[in-house]
């Protein structure tokens, strides 16, 4: 695999764990959403050392790569286990 396909894949299953763990918790939206950032920015070190001390990807690759796929499923798994714990 690429290292661009492992980043994506990191990030979707990550954005899916906290996603539910946003969704399960009583906390207000705002600490969710920190939450969500916080995971996503320990996720940047975690790829620069993976990938980043051989010069096989730019630290802008590592930050930006999967940024928007983790957005969208983090929010849809928050939002749907969040309406199926209401119901």
């Amino acid at each position: 695999m690429e290292p661009e396909d492992v980043i994506y894949l990191l990030r979707v299953f990550l954005a899916l764990l906290v996603g539910v763990i946003c969704g399960l918790t009583p906390l207000p939206w705002l600490y969710s959403v920190v939450i969500g950032v916080l995971a996503y920015a320990s996720s940047i070190p975690l790829i620069q050392m993976l990938y980043g001390g051989g010069g096989i990807l730019s630290k802008r690759t590592a930050v930006t790569s999967g940024m928007a796929a983790y957005a969208f499923i983090w929010l849809m798994v928050w939002i749907l286990v969040y309406n199926i714990m209401l119901g």
